[in-house]
């Protein structure tokens, strides 16, 4: 059962960033971004372990002062090009075991402790390999085009079809990108989260903001002061 699973929590959060500047420092509120996810992880409770992986010495000072053990990014893989998994294999390799993996993106700021538990209580049936956070799509899928030139190509047929209503719409799911979790085994030998059964924790819209830009740091600050009044 997952109380018995010894867990690992990674927060990667590189120095660079391509479109917001500092972005995982970024302050949000006043407070760099990087510590709700921080907060929201310890206060969760669900694990034996809690790491911060980066390259930036700002970010090993944050870290330090939430007494979080720092995993030293290789500049190799504190690129753009580099993948948070190819980080997060590196980092495993060098640690000791656990029974679960998870890492959790610093640029999802609004998750919750809860957000976290939903995740991990998925581990409480034994036959789970992986486990993720994910949310509904904004849109309907069966809406999606593509643009060739300035000629419209619609990807699924609702819309040739006229079955556009929500009657004919099936909702679909993404990665929130919140949080990420797996055996530990499972992840070694595949490097990819969506191996054997994986099973996803539904989080809300306004949990699931995802920071790219200014204009996603303005909807997280306006959701974080609308629940502060």
């Amino acid at each position: 059962m997952s109380n018995k699973l010894k867990k690992l929590a990674v927060i990667p959060a590189r120095g660079g960033s391509t479109r917001l500047k500092d972005k995982n420092i970024y302050p949000l509120n006043g407070k760099p971004l990087i510590e709700y996810t921080i907060e929201a992880v310890i206060e969760s409770g669900c694990f034996d372990t809690i790491m911060v992986s980066t390259d930036s010495e700002e970010i090993k000072k944050i870290a330090a002062k939430y007494n979080l053990i720092v995993h030293d990014r290789p500049a190799r893989l504190a690129t753009s090009r580099a993948t948070v998994v190819e980080a997060m294999i590196d980092l495993m390799n060098g640690v000791p075991e656990h029974d679960v993996f998870a890492y959790l993106l610093p640029t999802c700021p609004l998750k919750t402790a809860d957000d976290i538990r939903g995740v991990m209580n998925l581990y409480d049936d034994e036959t789970v390999d992986s486990a993720i956070s994910v949310v509904e799509y904004d849109t309907p899928v069966q809406l999606a085009i593509i643009m060739n030139g300035d000629s419209v190509v619609p990807v699924f047929d609702n819309l040739t079809s006229g079955l556009t209503n929500s009657h004919y719409i099936k909702k679909y799911y993404r990665p929130s990108g919140a949080v990420y979790s797996s055996k530990w085994n499972n992840l070694k030998e595949h490097k990819n989260f969506f191996y054997g059964n994986v099973k996803g924790h539904i989080m809300s819209r306004e949990n699931s903001v995802d920071i790219d830009d200014m204009t996603d740091i303005m909807i997280a600050e306006s959701i974080l002061n609308k629940g502060q009044q």
